[in-house]
């Protein structure tokens, strides 16, 4: 029987790892103020069945702190003096839309690097600690809402390095869902996707995503390609802070868009929650996330030069990764395509019978997603 989500979305195939008791949470890599400040902000409104997870997080705090501390003294002065030499590319599109895949493949040119999941998963204390936390932590093997593959040294979004940096991240519903209903609750959640934030605020990202940028030059040298979904809606901003970043936009059916991420929310309220919720929120959040990230992308992307932004399609992509990837090379002048091809020929073999998830829609949500994304259709198409 196919499951019924939020937003009236009908399951008909979905992957993804089964949540075990001692795999790792969202929330594991956050020194002790960050995560004692998301408590407090919430009302330490925390299920009693989430209490013991909430208990491993404070002492987690902990650790990280005293980790944190620890690479401070050791390399906190060779970070800071770290330069950037080239601005980093950048992935971009709604939730769902190809990033992940795209990121992988630029991953097989050698000429390039990324952050990976263990720096994402403990931003602040990464270059030291690596050893130490693998060791004793675990991750599954796929991610939680697909089939893709997971591990410490996976491409990963850099979205979840500034939620662990305690740095203002939309991701922060995933806490304390049930809080949603909280007036202003939704519009703070839009406020930090598209960094409508107070001077103080935006300054303390700026220089949280600096030091992270920084901290991963220091430790792989080469020209890096940041993938954040959320970046999306901050384009304008990312370019007054690199002026010659590159950004490749990736768009997919709003349909599946929808779909998909509905099932992506709810699997990780499922996991990395301190509250129980049906998520019915997430049906007004989906749909308004969309509008704000690209009010802000159309706006943002007006008057960027060709050679520093490419938009395509995920269907292109899926069909012919070989050319859609030596045209986005030629446009953006991102070096000899010929060095990556044979790489990327493995990932398209490697790939090859990858199974996607699979969703039904009925008439009615299509039609109201055909009204309220007007704006994505009327750019990317159905």
């Amino acid at each position: 029987m196919a499951e019924n989500l939020p937003g009236n979305v009908k399951v008909v195939e979905a992957g993804g790892q089964k949540d075990r008791m001692m795999d790792p949470r969202m929330w594991n890599g956050m020194r002790l103020p960050p995560f004692m400040k998301l408590l407090a902000r919430n009302g330490f409104l925390i299920n009693p069945i989430r209490w013991p997870m909430a208990a491993i997080n404070i002492f987690a705090g902990c650790v990280c702190s005293t980790l944190t501390f620890s690479q401070h003294l050791q390399l906190g002065s060779a970070v800071e003096k770290t330069e950037i030499q080239k601005d980093p590319i950048f992935i971009v599109g709604h939730w769902r839309s190809g990033t992940t895949m795209l990121h992988e493949i630029l991953m097989r040119d050698p000429q390039f690097s990324c952050p990976y999941t263990f720096a994402c998963f403990a931003p602040d204390f990464f270059l030291t600690s690596r050893k130490l936390i693998t060791s004793i932590l675990r991750l599954p093997e796929k991610r939680p809402m697909d089939n893709m593959a997971f591990g410490w040294d996976t491409p990963q979004e850099d979205e979840f390095a500034l939620l662990a940096m305690g740095l203002p991240s939309p991701y922060v519903h995933l806490a304390f869902p049930n809080n949603m209903k909280w007036k202003g609750r939704q519009e703070r959640i839009l406020d930090c996707l598209d960094l409508n934030l107070t001077e103080k605020e935006l300054a303390k990202w700026k220089n949280g995503l600096i030091w992270f940028i920084k901290a991963l030059t220091y430790h792989d040298g080469r020209q890096l390609v940041m993938k954040s979904p959320t970046h999306t809606a901050r384009v304008g901003i990312l370019r007054e802070m690199f002026p010659n970043a590159k950004f490749i936009h990736i768009s997919r059916s709003p349909y599946t868009l929808y779909a998909s991420t509905i099932n992506l929310w709810k699997r990780f309220l499922a996991r990395d929650a301190f509250q129980f919720s049906n998520g019915a929120y997430l049906e007004e959040l989906v749909f308004m996330s969309l509008i704000r990230m690209y009010e802000a992308y159309f706006r943002d992307t007006q008057n960027i030069p060709a050679e520093n932004l490419i938009e395509i399609r995920y269907e292109d992509l899926c069909a012919d990764k070989v050319g859609t990837m030596e045209k986005v090379y030629a446009q953006l002048n991102l070096g000899d395509f010929e060095k990556m091809r044979p790489g990327l020929e493995r990932y398209a073999e490697e790939h090859k019978n990858y199974k996607k998830n699979k969703f039904e829609i009925d008439d009615e949500l299509r039609a109201r997603i055909s009204e309220r994304w007007k704006l994505y259709i009327d750019r990317f198409g159905e």
